[in-house]
């Protein structure tokens, strides 16, 4: 995750002044475009370490409730999965934002 992340904000921040310099992108919309790069990565890096760490306290709890009453393993490894799915759910609700971001066309939008 923290190699796809890197690269993505290294892609953004090397082909960007590349693509400006040939006239394909508004050089005012270049500093929101950048902005909006970083901000969505470390945006999308906040709730994948947030998200991590709700799963693993989640299943550490849930591993120690089986342990102490192994008859309830069922009914709590039943609510873990829907409360892992839910937490997994943020972080791809973030991503998709990040994407949405990413692939607006900020020129269109700034003030000449």
């Amino acid at each position: 995750m923290k190699k796809t992340l890197m690269l993505v904000l290294l892609v953004g921040l090397f082909v960007l002044p590349a693509m400006a310099a040939e006239g394909s992108i508004d050089v005012n919309a270049v500093p929101l475009f950048k902005w909006s790069i970083i901000i969505g990565g470390l945006a999308l890096a906040l709730a994948a370490s947030a998200g991590a760490y709700a799963q693993s306290k989640a299943f550490q709890v849930a591993a120690e409730n089986i342990g102490r009453n192994p008859a309830s393993a069922d009914s709590i490894r039943g609510v873990l999965i829907i409360a892992l799915a839910l937490i997994e759910s943020l972080v791809i609700y973030v991503l998709l934002i990040d994407l949405i971001i990413f692939f607006v066309k900020w020129g269109n939008y700034t003030v000449n």
